[in-house]
């Protein structure tokens, strides 16, 4: 990755990293999709558990008071 530079101790060893702010971003947009699609895979199980009888559907008030 171009511009990262490592931070290590007086033994060599990595300490910390150092990102240009860009690249952060990106790898935060990136961390922020990734979220979304586990997010989404989950709720797709759940749903197929509700279909299948396996997991309790909520009422609506229950799902307004998870807002």
């Amino acid at each position: 990755m171009t511009g990262v530079n490592y931070v290590t101790d007086e033994k060599g060893n990595a300490t910390a990293v150092l990102v240009p702010i860009k690249k952060w971003d990106e790898v935060q947009q990136e961390l922020e999709k990734l979220k979304i699609f586990e997010d989404l895979k989950i709720a797709f199980k759940e749903m197929d558990l509700h279909r299948k009888g396996k997991l309790k559907t909520p009422t609506t008030a229950q799902l307004l008071n998870q807002l």
